[in-house]
């Protein structure tokens, strides 16, 4: 049995969603009411999949997404949402988190779950757009989740952000912006910039 954490701020969407998951057998070890809870609660239970609403108050569904990426790059994340723009978020798309609209029916959250846990376990490359610090110049290039979230703490890095997802396989490529990133914490922004393209 798969199991699960849900995130909400309305306790009422919280109830009658884990009872559907219920009727389908997911194990609902937790639940959490904004984004920052959900990140407590995923480190707590370490769930197969996290639902997550996207509009919360204080902490949303956004930071509660790259916060639990931040500590598993493979988590498995389903946004819940009324937000009919969510399926546009390059963030969304580019981290293959699947969306179910509000109000959700039992067969498209089952759907969502199996899709979910049986997808492409490679990780997903995306294009982000970036600035170095004391430059106007902006840059983009392609990294998968891991090597983003390596690449916005870089202390050089002044802006860093994903601006679309890119399907092509970058396994070469991934070795080369590696070694750029190693080079970038060591101030070397040489190798970054051969691999980038003026955005």
């Amino acid at each position: 049995m798969a199991s699960c954490i849900v995130v909400d701020d309305d306790p009422d969407v919280i109830n009658l969603f884990c009872d559907m998951l219920s009727i389908i057998e997911m194990n609902v070890l937790a639940t959490a009411n904004d984004g920052r809870h959900a990140v407590t609660m995923y480190k707590i239970h370490q769930p197969d999949i996290v639902f997550t609403d996207l509009n919360m108050p204080r902490y949303d569904g956004l930071y509660a997404i790259e916060k639990i990426k931040d500590i598993n790059a493979d988590a498995k994340i389903i946004v819940v949402t009324g937000d009919s723009n969510a399926y546009q978020y390059p963030f969304l798309n580019s981290l293959d988190v699947q969306v179910i609209r509000k109000p959700f029916v039992i067969q498209t959250i089952k759907k969502a779950i199996t899709d979910c846990l049986t997808g492409n376990s490679e990780p997903a490359s995306f294009d982000i757009k970036y600035r170095f610090k004391g430059e106007t110049k902006s840059y983009s290039c392609t990294v998968n989740y891991e090597q983003y979230k390596n690449f916005k703490a870089l202390p050089i890095v002044e802006k860093c952000e994903i601006i679309k997802k890119n399907k092509k396989q970058f396994d070469k490529y991934a070795h080369e912006m590696r070694k750029a990133i190693n080079m970038a914490i060591r101030n070397d922004t040489s190798h970054i910039r051969r691999l980038s393209e003026i955005a």
